[in-house]
């Protein structure tokens, strides 16, 4: 089957690139010029009055799923709305999918650069009804992917394919969302996916013969599609899903199977964990810097690792630090605290799993330190970085949090707050799980519990993961 794909789509190992890169004129109504090459122009839409998507459902609200490449690393975020939202929209009129489609597009604008990721990909869900809505181009042109979910009015693919080229002379790319049931309602789909940069299917509703089948017959639409095209497994559910469609030759894959934790093993590191909780419950209790040295020379890793942290150029020292001492003095317990906090999330060779809960741990972190003292949130902004940090270190290391807690001295409002104790933190924990999930009435709920705004609560949710991908960027680089 592996192989099959490979021949069928002229590539054995799919190069993984951000975003396809402009290449040739394509053949017949496809032209390729212009995609991905215009400068990132990022704007800002703050004028617009705020509109309710629908009612009891937070209009700034978008739901993001992270999207993995061959290299297993985030290659980016799939943004839409919630899933119920989605499912009314099977049966509606098309009036309403364009106000939800505006919906979308108007809350990823109104949040700003930080919304978009830097460097990573945006594919932005929408159905082909909203081409023309002038929002699109408030997106940067460098990362964003235009998903178009196909609807039930009659596809008109030469109207629509004008449109896509327009879009692409602009510099925006686009993939169509198939499903099996629409491509045998709208043959005409098969002809537009091969003009397309990128092609999803649904895992759950095709076969292996029926993913065979459709990509022989976007070859035969134009044969050159399937050299160019880059293809998208959702809705994985399983590993075992994933490492089928990754061996099928996909370049991008996305679903429930990221997070799950079926067959999870400890990840193997290069650091001593525990001697790194050690280190920071030394830290916490005032001991003396030359014992703390002391420690940290037991480690011949960790002790380069610190070096080489604060003779970094961003640093800015005039000259080279060579003690242990000396560099423990220089960088104050609070940094040093957080540095080797961070140093628990490090891994040799890490998979999926340890990179997604790692960049999800680091923006609960950053997310709940920018929100201090805001509202309801407690004022101590560093207990809040620990308990976003810490709050996925169970899965993370494989082992109860219990235990994990039982080796670190973490300050009580965190311990209590990470042990599901009721407070201000574990108010402030739940507020952070909920931007991340799918319930736009979980997001509001939690947002007034704590004092937020919802609107403010979503922007410091995508600074947060911004701020996590430089991170974790900086750590693999």
């Amino acid at each position: 089957m592996a192989s099959f794909f490979s021949r069928l789509m002229g590539k054995s190992e799919p190069s993984v690139s951000a975003a396809k890169s402009g290449g040739s004129e394509a053949e017949g109504a496809c032209s390729k010029s212009g995609q991905a090459t215009a400068k990132d122009r990022r704007s800002k839409n703050t004028d617009s009055p705020r509109v309710r998507t629908e009612p009891g459902t937070t209009q700034s609200f978008v739901c993001r799923e992270p999207i993995l490449d061959r290299d297993k690393r985030i290659a980016g975020y799939q943004f839409s709305l919630p899933e119920k939202v989605e499912q009314r929209l099977k049966n509606d009129f098309e009036f309403l999918q364009k106000v939800y489609d505006d919906a979308v597009l108007r809350n990823l604008t109104s949040l700003g650069s930080e919304a978009l990721l830097g460097p990573r990909l945006t594919f932005v869900s929408l159905s082909q009804n909203s081409l023309d809505n002038p929002r699109i181009h408030e997106l940067p042109r460098d990362n964003t992917v235009l998903m178009l979910a196909p609807v039930h009015q009659t596809l008109e693919a030469g109207t629509i394919q004008h449109q896509l080229d327009a879009l692409r002379q602009s510099g925006y790319a686009y993939g169509w969302m198939l499903r099996q049931s629409q491509v045998e309602q709208f043959p005409q789909l098969l002809q537009l996916a091969a003009c397309a940069d990128y092609v999803q299917i649904d895992a759950t509703d095709f076969n292996a013969m029926d993913v065979r089948l459709l990509l022989k017959s976007i070859a035969a639409e134009r044969p050159a599609a399937l050299a160019q095209l880059r293809l998208i497994a959702g809705e994985l559910n399983a590993v075992d899903e994933f490492h089928s469609y990754f061996h099928a030759g996909f370049d991008f894959f996305l679903g429930q199977f990221v997070t799950r934790r079926e067959n999870w093993h400890p990840p193997k590191s290069n650091l001593n964990r525990l001697h790194i909780i050690k280190l920071l419950n030394l830290l916490r209790s005032e001991a003396e810097v030359a014992e703390i040295a002391e420690r940290f020379k037991q480690d011949p890793v960790l002790a380069f690792k610190l070096l080489r942290y604060i003779n970094s150029p961003v640093m800015g020292l005039l000259s080279p630090i060579v003690s242990l001492d000396k560099a423990l003095i220089l960088l104050g317990r609070e940094k040093i605290y957080r540095w080797l906090s961070l140093l628990l999330f490090v891994f040799q060779a890490p998979g999926f799993e340890e990179r997604v809960l790692t960049e999800r741990a680091l923006s609960r972190a950053y997310f709940l330190e920018s929100l201090a003292a805001q509202g309801n949130i407690p004022a101590p902004a560093d207990s809040l970085f620990m308990l976003g940090l810490f709050s996925l270190l169970d899965q993370l290391m494989g082992q109860t949090m219990i235990e994990l807690l039982s080796q670190a001295r973490l300050p009580e409002s965190v311990h209590q707050a990470l042990l599901d104790e009721p407070g201000a933190y574990r108010d402030a924990l739940l507020l952070a799980i909920a931007a991340e999930g799918q319930s736009p009435q979980d997001l509001e709920k939690h947002a007034e519990l704590c004092g937020l705004e919802v609107q403010q609560v979503s922007k410091c949710a995508f600074r947060s993961l911004a701020w996590a991908h430089e991170i974790s960027s900086l750590e693999s680089s």
